[in-house]
């Protein structure tokens, strides 16, 4: 096997680099032009008012849904609870199906889930990559859009898991969504 010399290689890339500064340069600020350019093309294309809405802080206007007080069998500050543990089993990389399983198990109740979905409301989330909830880069970009519960479990739930993906179908449609 050859001998590799760190030391010669990085002798030979930081020539290489005093050598080429002017287009290292020029494909440097060609990268930030397209970034940029991505930016304001994708932004203008969701109209001028779309430069200046944060949409991390949830301005997609959202109604809750109808729910009949005398069938719910959990208090607000649960559901508020359950809202908040669905979100965070399912913002992270990579989603904890037994959280979301334990709960759908204590919402087979048509109003408890609608309840949660309620408090859920609308939080953004990032499709097109990673899924979750969206970082700094996501945010500047315009990379991610609202979504209520439903459509976070559709998201972030799929067959691969099918005990919780049937119970989470049962308990949405049992409380008049579609999955």
């Amino acid at each position: 096997m050859a001998n590799f010399n760190f030391q010669d290689k990085l002798a030979k890339t930081g020539t290489f680099i005093s050598n080429n500064r002017k287009p290292l340069l020029y494909v440097g600020g060609a990268v930030v032009l397209v970034i940029l350019g991505y930016t304001i093309v994708s932004r203008t294309k969701k109209g001028i008012t779309s430069l200046f809405t944060d949409k991390s802080k949830g301005e997609t206007p959202f109604e809750d849904v109808e729910i009949d007080d005398t069938k719910v069998t959990i208090s607000d500050s649960i559901a508020n609870s359950y809202a908040n543990q669905l979100y965070g089993a399912m913002s992270n990389a990579g989603t904890d199906e037994d959280i979301i399983y334990a709960i759908m198990k204590k919402l087979e109740k048509k109003d408890d889930f609608r309840k949660v979905y309620n408090k859920f409301g609308k939080r953004s989330y990032v499709g097109l990559t990673t899924g979750g909830s969206p970082n700094a880069l996501d945010k500047w970009l315009g990379n991610y859009e609202d979504l209520d519960l439903v459509q976070w479990l559709n998201e972030e739930v799929g067959y691969s898991n099918y005990p919780t993906y049937s119970l989470i179908k049962k308990v949405v449609n049992n409380a008049g969504f579609s999955m």
